[in-house]
């Protein structure tokens, strides 16, 4: 009797066996697939969206190299290792930011200091009807900049009003049948202040010089289309190169001028395209080294997050502090960040 019973339990194991081998199997050769698909990421949409889910494909590798483990897999589970090892190095900028070491931020300000200029970004999502809550957050941070994106009309009325003597100096194109309405409202005075459009007249961008009691700061905000499809994913980084000619043109006029560009920029710094950016502007990533803090979520819990909103600024620039809020009606979080300016260069 007892034969018996252990013959049909280790009949029932190989059954389990079987039906979860090739299911494994599948799923291994689908991230491996992945993995290998974001070495196109510059040329084709479906590329550049896996390498902005790296985060996402690291845990599917490393749930699926469990899975191997138990199984003993061991040959595909070495792969699965050697897979999950490249694609974390991509992650390098969340925990190692320009000279620093691993973990340790170098900013050459003290992160209790008083900042050189706080600013607020916020896509706000344009049907969020959550205003008394964007605005909470907006006077609880107490910015000196505030940029928001997706900026309907009933909302540039409500801050036009909220922020009138606070911050008087306003440059917005709202949008009520469309979700790139921007706005731009300061504490300090603007010169040189427009709205500028890239390679489409639905896309308003803006820039203005921050005049701040000790120095100017060119500030731009923008916010390029989402990358779904080859059309938006050429149209998304057509808009990034003529940004990024801009930025350059700035430079070539003033070497040393300061600057910092807000924005939802539909790209992750994992993704190569992020990089490319950086290296045409030399402008420095205000998340680099301070972890993962997604801006904008699918579903509000850690897997499903990714950082689309950004703060880049030029290297005489420091971010001292970087805060993502909670959440205010939007899919998007709230950005708070602290420049400084740097004793590096």
């Amino acid at each position: 009797m007892s034969d018996t019973t252990d013959e049909a339990v280790l009949r029932g194991h190989a059954a389990s066996a079987g039906f979860l081998r090739p299911m494994v199997n599948w799923l291994s050769a689908a991230v491996a697939a992945g993995s290998m698909t974001t070495l196109f990421a510059r040329h084709w949409w479906i590329a550049d969206l896996i390498a902005n889910l790296r985060v996402q494909l690291i845990l599917g590798l490393l749930g699926t190299l469990l899975l191997l483990l138990i199984m003993r897999h061991w040959r595909m589970a070495m792969i699965i290792i050697a897979l999950a090892i490249w694609q974390t190095t991509a992650l390098h900028s969340a925990f190692l930011s320009p000279g620093n070491t691993f973990g340790h931020l170098s900013s050459a300000a003290d992160p209790n200091s008083e900042p050189l200029i706080r600013v607020f970004l916020d896509n706000v999502l344009t049907h969020n009807q959550n205003h008394d809550q964007v605005i909470a957050q907006i006077l609880a941070a107490g910015p000196d900049v505030i940029a928001i994106l997706e900026l309907n009309s009933d909302l540039e009325k409500a801050l036009n009003q909220q922020l009138a003597t606070s911050h008087p100096y306003v440059v917005s194109e709202s949008q009520d049948n469309g979700n790139f309405g921007i706005g731009l409202w300061s504490r300090f005075p603007l010169s040189n202040e427009r709205v500028f459009h890239l390679n489409t007249p639905i896309l308003p961008s803006i820039e203005a010089d921050v005049q701040l009691p000790s120095q100017a700061i060119h500030l731009v905000v923008t916010h390029p289309l989402p990358p779904i499809g080859a059309r938006n994913f050429n149209h998304r980084n057509r808009h990034l190169a003529l940004l990024g000619q801009r930025i350059q043109k700035q430079f070539r006029r003033d070497s040393a001028e300061s600057l910092i560009l807000l924005g939802d920029l539909n790209l992750t710094p994992w993704s190569p395209l992020f990089h490319d950016f950086l290296a045409a502007t030399d402008l420095q990533n205000a998340a680099a080294g301070r972890g993962l803090q997604p801006t904008w979520y699918r579903w509000n819990a850690f897997p499903f997050g990714l950082i689309l909103d950004h703060g880049l600024h030029s290297g005489n620039l420091r971010c001292q502090k970087r805060m993502v809020l909670p959440p205010n009606g939007s899919d998007h979080r709230a950005l708070v960040l602290d420049f400084s300016a740097s004793d590096l260069n």
